[in-house]
C-alpha cells in the first residue's frame, strides 16, 4: 500500500505524515513536532527524533507496543535531505547504497561508553544497525566500529580521556539481526537502545591503539566516505578496499620497530640520554621521579624490593613474568601521567633495580597496562608482550602450568609464577651460572653467543608449603637446567628431584 506524502507549500516547510498500522494520524509542520507529538501519542520515554527521520529518509518503520509506525514527507524534502548527508540518488527516486559484505558500525561515545566496553575485555555483544538494511546481514562478515566526536563532559568521562575520532575494534557478525528492546550497562542515562541489532564478536580491541581518521592515509579506491567523513545512522556499507586497508595497519605488526634497548640489559638514564640525544637543559629533573614522558614515549624507573631514591618502599615486585608496581604516592587514576600510561600514544619502557644506590637499572620491557586500581598510589599490573621484544626469561612453553589451592587460601598459586621472576631467575643463574644442575648442558658451550645465559630455572620447594605471602629465595629456592631436564623433572606430580633425575639419567 502506498502512503500519502504531503506536500511542503514552500522551501522551509518540512511536512511528516505519521501512520500507525497502515492508518493516517496526523500531519505536521515539521519533524520536531512531530516527534514531540508522538512521545506523548505512544508514550515512549524519549522523543522519538531518529525514528521519525529515519522513517521518512529511508523508509524504516518503528514498531512500538506491538503497532508499526511509518512516516513520510514531501519527496523533494526528502531528496534535499539526503543530498545535504552526502547519499547520492538516482533518478531521483533510487538509493546508490548497494551492500559491500562489510560494515562501518558508528558509534557516538556520547551516547555509549564504548572506551568502558573495551576496557572490560567482552568479546561478544551487540550493535545497533540501521534496520533498512536489516537484510544485508549475514553471519561472517566483517566490520569496524567507528567513534565519532566525543563530546562527552567531565562528569560522563570521569577521569577518562576523551576519544579521538578513529577505529576503535575491527568485529565479526555473528547471527542475525533481531529487534531489541533491551539496554546495556554501557549506555548512558537518557539514551534509549531500541531497534535492530546485530550480534557481533569482537576479533580486534583496538582501545589502546586506535587507527585514527586523521592518520588514515587511503588511496582514491580505498576512500570510504560514510567511514571518513561520518554519517547519522547505526551502520552502512563499508568499501572493501577500506577495510584491507585497515586490516594491514592492525594485524601487520611493526616488524621494523627495532627499540634501542635489549630485554634483560643495564642502562644508566645517561646511558638512555645518549641514546636518545636528549637536550642537556631537559636531562635529569623530571627523569628523576620516577617517570616520565619523551618524544611520546614513557620512562619509568621502578626500585624492586627496596626503597626507592625519595624513601619511599612500594611492594614493587614480579609476580611470575609480570610486575606489580605502584605510582607516586600522590597520583591518582585521573593524574594525567597515569592517564597517559593507561592510554599510550607512543612505547611504555620499563626500567628496574634491586637496589637504589646502583644508577643502573635493568630493561624489562615495553609494558602495557594488564590491570590497575585506583588508589593512592595507583596500583598498576604490568605485562610484558612486545612481538618486537625477546624476553630471555619469558619461556612461556618450559612446563604445564600446574596449580594448587593451598590450605586456607584463596590465592591460586602456579609454580611458573616462581621460575619465570625475571629478577629471581638473573640471581639464580649469577650464583649458580648457566650449566644445566642435572646433565650439565651449557647453551653457550654448544651454540656460542646465541646460548648465551640461556637456560630454565626449577623451583625446589614443594608447592603445598607455599603460602599466600611466600617470597621465592633465588639461592634457596631455584636451580638452573635445561630444558628437557625440566620437563622430566615435572613429568611427575610433585615434580622429581634433582637428585632423583640425575639418578635415572646417570643409572645410579
Amino acid at each position: 500500500m502506498t502512503l500519502r506524502q504531503p506536500v511542503a507549500v514552500n522551501k522551509l516547510e518540512k511536512p511528516v505524515i505519521i501512520f500507525k498500522d497502515g492508518t493516517e494520524l496526523k500531519e505536521f509542520p515539521s519533524i520536531q513536532t512531530a516527534s514531540k507529538w508522538l512521545k506523548k501519542y505512544s508514550g515512549y520515554d524519549y522523543i522519538p527524533y531518529k525514528q521519525v527521520e529515519r522513517g521518512i529518509l529511508f523508509g524504516e518503520t518503528w514498531l512500538h507496543r506491538g503497532s508499526m509506525y511509518a512516516f513520510t514527507t514531501d519527496e523533494n524534502v526528502r531528496l534535499a535531505k539526503l543530498e545535504e548527508l552526502g547519499i547520492e540518488t538516482e533518478n531521483k527516486s533510487e538509493s546508490k547504497v548497494e551492500p559491500t559484505g562489510f560494515w562501518t558500525f558508528f558509534c557516538n561515545p556520547k551516547k555509549w561508553a564504548i572506551d568502558d566496553f573495551l576496557a572490560s575485555n567482552k568479546v561478544e555483544d551487540t550493535f545497533s544497525i540501521t534496520s533498512w538494511q536489516k537484510d544485508w546481514f549475514s553471519e561472517g562478515q566483517l566490520g569496524v566500529i567507528r567513534v565519532g566526536h566525543d563530546s562527552r563532559n567531565k562528569e560522563e568521562l570521569n577521569s577518562k580521556p576523551r576519544l579521538k575520532r578513529g577505529i576503535y575494534a575491527v568485529v565479526e557478525v555473528n547471527g542475525d539481526p533481531f529487534y531489541s528492546t533491551e539496554k546495556d550497562g554501557f549506555y548512558y542515562e537518557g539514551f534509549e537502545n531500541e531497534g535492530y541489532r546485530v550480534p557481533v564478536r569482537y576479533i580486534r580491541n583496538l582501545l589502546n591503539r586506535p587507527i585514527l581518521l586523521e592518520d588514515l592515509n587511503l588511496e582514491d579506491h580505498e576512500y570510504d566516505k560514510y567511514l571518513v567523513e561520518g554519517f547519522q545512522a547505526s551502520s552502512m556499507p563499508l568499501n572493501p578496499q577500506t577495510l584491507l586497508k585497515i586490516s594491514t595497519m592492525v594485524d601487520t605488526p611493526e616488524t621494523t620497530t627495532t627499540y634501542p634497548y635489549k630485554v634483560g640489559s643495564e642502562y644508566s638514564r645517561k646511558d638512555i640520554y645518549k641514546i636518545l640525544n636528549v637536550p642537556e637543559n631537559k636531562q635529569d629533573g623530571i627523569w628523576n621521579t620516577g617517570y616520565t614522558t619523551y618524544n611520546n614515549d614513557i620512562y619509568i624507573f621502578a626500585s624492586i624490593n627496596s626503597s626507592g631514591r625519595t624513601g619511599h618502599d612500594y611492594d614493587n615486585k614480579f609476580i611470575g613474568d609480570e610486575l606489580q608496581w605502584f605510582s607516586k604516592g600522590n597520583h591518582s587514576l585521573s593524574t594525567p601521567s597515569i592517564q597517559a600510561m593507561l592510554n599510550p600514544k607512543g612505547n611504555i619502557f620499563i626500567f628496574t633495580r634491586e637496589d637504589s644506590s646502583n644508577t643502573n637499572f635493568v630493561y624489562q620491557g615495553n609494558g602495557r597496562v594488564k590491570e590497575y586500581e585506583d588508589t593512592k598510589p595507583v596500583k598498576i599490573i604490568w605485562e610484558f608482550n612486545d612481538e618486537n621484544e625477546e624476553y630471555p626469561n619469558k619461556i612461556t612453553e618450559e612446563v604445564d602450568n600446574s596449580k594448587v589451592y593451598t590450605e586456607g587460601a584463596t590465592k591460586q598459586v602456579s609454580v611458573n609464577v616462581y621460575e619465570r621472576n625475571p629478577v629471581a631467575r638473573r640471581k639464580c643463574i649469577e650464583h649458580y651460572g648457566s650449566s644445566c644442575e642435572v646433565c650439565d648442558f651449557n647453551f653457550e658451550r654448544t651454540y656460542g653467543d646465541l646460548g648465551k645465559d640461556f637456560i630454565h630455572v626449577h623451583h625446589l620447594k614443594e608447592l603445598h608449603t607455599i603460602s599466600e605471602e611466600y617470597e621465592v629465595n633465588p639461592i634457596t629456592d631455584l636451580r638452573p637446567v635445561c630444558p628437557n631436564c625440566h620437563a622430566m623433572l615435572h613429568k611427575r606430580k610433585p615434580a622429581y628431584s634433582i637428585y632423583e633425575l640425575k639418578g635415572i639419567l646417570y643409572g645410579n
